[in-house]
């Protein structure tokens, strides 16, 4: 991930819980952390077990950076001194499959002096630097238009926008229990950084290390996903996303403007449809799992905003395209 030092951990929540909880360490009032609105519940779980007062931490509308400018603004108003600001937001959003604006937000964190923390848990294996034209929300069917940034692709989205090395970039955190297929996860920054986090994340100094096998898994999931295999199976996945998309598009629109169900915004394998209530998100879920055989299952409140109820559908390289057009 192109960083000095790295560290190892049990799995993505036990490195969440580890930087979130470890690094804001003053509780005077200057150290301040702002969230994306919708980050993973291992990162908001991360800031309440650290010594941060619940006042010191701020969220943001997701991935709106005018917003950001304002929590921003209005904690060095409300500072006596200038604060210590992380920003934490997540490079894929687990529910809504959507991507952040990572080169404006780090941008704006240079411009003001904050730091950024970045959750790659769902951009490992499927963006990387020969396929950052999948990022885009829809584009052509041509599965074969990549462009090459240089180097092994699959790594992560901020591989895929060459912001590995930026300034405002605190660490990142690689997660393997998504495209890797393994357990663990890894927290990628400078040597200072991790040597912290060895000193000081209880759930790393607390907890047994992973075995040798699970290190071998590991090495042979990277070894795949920056093979030529993987990078044909990006291929055919973001094959089949742009085809869910366009034709789930077009099934949507035949129910005209009442249409209570919605395709949201998603370039990524994580694709997801609105159907508003508990209930009939239920009910839905489950006649697609037993007529169509279709495993999927419905996101409910209060996991999700009441009202944004959705079925998660994650579409993989195994699938066939027949089952794209069924599941539609």
């Amino acid at each position: 991930h192109n960083r000095p030092a790295a560290l190892l951990f049990n799995s993505g929540y036990d490195a969440n819980l580890s930087v979130l909880s470890s690094l804001p360490y003053r509780d005077d009032g200057e150290d301040v952390i702002i969230m994306d609105e919708l980050v993973h519940n291992s990162l908001v779980m991360g800031v309440r077990m650290g010594r941060l007062k619940q006042e010191n931490v701020y969220t943001f509308q997701h991935n709106n950076i005018d917003d950001l400018k304002r929590v921003l603004r209005h904690v060095n108003k409300s500072s006596a001194a200038t604060p210590s600001v992380l920003i934490v937001i997540e490079s894929v959003y687990s529910m809504d499959g959507d991507i952040a604006p990572m080169e404006g937000i780090l941008d704006l964190a240079e411009h003001t002096g904050a730091a950024v923390i970045v959750d790659e848990a769902h951009g490992l294996g499927i963006f990387g630097r020969t396929n950052v034209n999948d990022m885009a929300l829809e584009s052509s069917l041509d599965i074969t238009s990549h462009q090459d940034n240089g180097g092994a692709g699959g790594t992560g989205a901020l591989a895929a926008l060459n912001l590995e090395h930026h300034p405002a970039l605190l660490c990142s955190v690689h997660t393997f229990g998504k495209a890797a297929g393994c357990h663990g996860a890894v927290v990628a920054g400078s040597n200072t950084i991790i040597s912290y986090l060895v000193n000081y994340a209880r759930p790393f100094v607390y907890s047994t290390a992973l075995p040798p096998h699970s290190l071998v898994s590991i090495q042979q999931s990277y070894e795949s996903i920056m093979s030529e295999e993987g990078e044909r199976r990006r291929k055919v996945v973001f094959h089949f996303v742009r085809m869910f998309r366009q034709e789930m598009k077009r099934g949507l629109s035949s129910f005209g403007k009442g249409c209570q169900f919605e395709l949201l915004p998603s370039p990524s394998p994580i694709q997801a449809v609105i159907v508003p209530g508990n209930s009939s998100c239920i009910s839905i879920c489950k006649d697609l799992r037993e007529v169509g055989r279709f495993d999927v299952y419905p996101i409910r409140s209060p996991t999700v905003p009441k009202g944004k109820e959705r079925i998660r559908i994650i579409l993989h390289a195994h699938n066939k395209e027949e089952e794209v057009h069924a599941l539609v």
